[in-house]
């Protein structure tokens, strides 16, 4: 059978727009996810009064900030009052020093600070070193002790030891060479 080209092309073009007409139908029944414009002009228009900038509010100079208080470095009553009792307890379990009360002892105090070095014999005359000064027998040597100065009288030097004076009281002490 043949059909004129107008035939045809109706055909054609029914064949084509049948499938498409059943699409168009579709698109028609589904919905859209956009809200329709009036709806959206109310929730665009709260957006932007809420990401509009205003102008911060100062504090007042009294104002305490809470994440950085005055007293946040400040000791906590307990811990002053733990490190306290501590310290009195550390105290108490250290024994004090001896209390120096005779001039032998002073002597024997003040001696242990003396470093001699060594000791020459400059013709018949023994001499003590310390470091860079030098005494004789007769010479007083000037020491400190508890910060009040005292002055000790060498008596005698010996090749091993030398011997001090204070007050009546004598005291030898070996001179060691290798003292600092």
């Amino acid at each position: 059978m043949s059909t004129s080209p107008s035939a045809r092309r109706f055909l054609l073009a029914a064949l084509v727009l049948l499938p498409t007409g059943g699409l168009f139908a579709q698109a028609k029944a589904i919905k859209s996810d956009l809200v329709p414009p009036a709806r959206r002009t109310v929730t665009t228009e709260l957006a932007a009064r809420l990401v509009a900038q205003r102008e911060i509010t100062k504090l007042p100079d009294a104002t305490v900030n809470p994440f950085n208080p005055a007293s946040f470095d400040a000791l906590d009553p307990e811990e002053a009052r733990l490190a306290a009792e501590a310290a009195r307890r550390a105290k108490a379990a250290t024994p004090a020093a001896p209390r120096i009360t005779t001039d032998r002892e002073l002597l024997m105090a003040i001696a242990a600070q003396l470093k001699p070095t060594g000791m020459v014999t400059l013709g018949s005359d023994p001499i003590l070193l310390m470091g860079t000064r030098k005494s004789k027998v007769g010479e007083s040597l000037s020491a400190s002790f508890e910060g009040k100065p005292i002055a000790v009288t060498v008596t005698a030097i010996d090749r091993t030891s030398f011997t001090l004076r204070l007050n009546g009281e004598e005291f030898t002490r070996p001179i060691k060479s290798n003292n600092p």
